[in-house]
C-alpha cells in the first residue's frame, strides 16, 4: 500500500502542476460558506454515529442473552453509520478511530468482536463490547464538539476515496463476517454524503463542469459496486475510478480556497 501511496501521491502532483503550487488559495471567500454547510453536514454525521451507538448497544444486549445470531445482526447494522463517518473518524480522532476499527488483527473494536462472532461462533464478547461501546459513545461526543474544518474534511473525504479501491478490495475489510462489499459501498455513500452537503454547492459555483464530474465519479463507484459479490468486482478498474476520484479532489481544491487534499494524516 506504501509503495501504491507514493505512486499516487506523484501522480496527484504532476496532475495539478498547471494549476500554481499546492496550497495556493484563489480567495477566502467560499471557505464562509463551507462553514454553514459544514454544521449541516456535522447533524448527519452525528445521526451516523449515534446509529452505530445505538447498533452496538442491541450487539451489548443480545450478548447478555447470549443469542449469537441476533449479535451478528447487530454488528452488522452497527457497521453502516460507521463506514458512512469515516470522512471524519480518521481525521479528527484518529487514535479513537484505531481503537474502534483496527483490522485485519486489532486486539480491541469491531474487528476483535468479528472474529468471536463469526469465526468462533461464540457471543463471549461481553467486555470487548463494552469497550466498543465507551468508545463509539466518545466518537459521538467528538462528532457532536470537534470543530469541523473544510481542509480536514476533504481530506478525509480523499483518503477515504482512496481506500475504497485500494486497501479494502484484497478480501476486504471484514473478511470473517463476509460483509466487506457492504463496508465500502458504505464508504462511497459516506463520501457522497459529505460531497454533497458540504463542497458541491461551492465547486458548482466556481467550476460546474468539475462539479457534475465528480458526481459522475461517484455514481461510477456505485455502480461498479452494485455486484451481489466482491469477487466479481473488476480491482484494478475500481482502484482507477477511486483513484481519479482522488485527483477531481485535488483540482478542485483550490476553487475553493483549499490546499490540494493529501492522503497522509498530518
Amino acid at each position: 500500500m506504501l509503495v501504491r501511496l507514493v505512486l499516487l501521491t506523484a501522480t496527484l502532483c504532476a496532475a495539478a502542476a498547471g494549476a500554481g503550487p499546492v496550497g495556493a488559495k484563489a480567495d477566502t471567500a467560499p471557505t464562509v460558506a463551507l462553514d454553514a454547510a459544514i454544521e449541516r453536514y456535522r447533524v448527519l454525521l452525528v445521526a451516523d454515529v449515534d446509529r452505530s451507538v445505538a447498533s452496538v448497544e442491541k450487539l451489548r444486549d443480545s450478548v447478555a442473552r447470549g443469542d449469537l445470531a441476533a449479535a451478528r445482526q447487530a454488528w452488522i447494522e452497527a457497521r453502516v453509520g460507521w463506514e458512512r463517518a469515516e470522512v471524519f473518524t480518521s481525521g479528527f480522532a484518529p487514535e479513537l478511530d484505531r481503537e474502534i476499527d483496527a483490522w485485519p488483527n486489532g486486539p480491541t473494536g469491531f474487528h476483535a468482536i468479528e472474529v468471536t462472532l463469526f469465526g468462533a461462533g461464540r457471543s463471549n464478547v461481553s467486555s470487548e463490547v463494552d469497550a466498543l461501546l465507551r468508545d463509539l459513545t466518545e466518537m459521538a461526543a467528538k462528532a457532536r464538539q470537534t470543530r469541523l474544518t473544510p481542509q480536514g474534511l476533504l481530506d478525509g473525504l480523499s483518503r477515504l476515496a482512496y481506500e475504497v479501491g485500494e486497501s479494502k478490495l484484497d478480501g476486504g475489510e471484514s473478511r470473517v463476517s463476509g460483509t466487506s462489499l457492504d463496508d465500502i459501498r458504505h464508504n462511497v455513500e459516506g463520501i457522497e454524503l459529505a460531497y454533497g452537503t458540504i463542497f458541491a454547492a461551492a465547486i458548482e459555483s466556481r467550476d460546474p463542469d468539475l462539479c457534475a464530474t465528480v458526481r459522475r465519479q461517484i455514481d461510477e463507484l456505485k455502480r461498479m459496486l452494485a455486484s451481489g459479490d466482491l469477487k466479481q468486482i473488476d480491482q484494478n478498474r475500481l482502484r482507477i475510478a477511486s483513484e481519479d476520484l482522488v485527483v477531481m479532489f485535488q483540482t478542485a481544491a483550490p476553487e475553493i480556497a483549499l490546499a490540494r487534499p493529501t492522503l497522509e494524516l498530518q
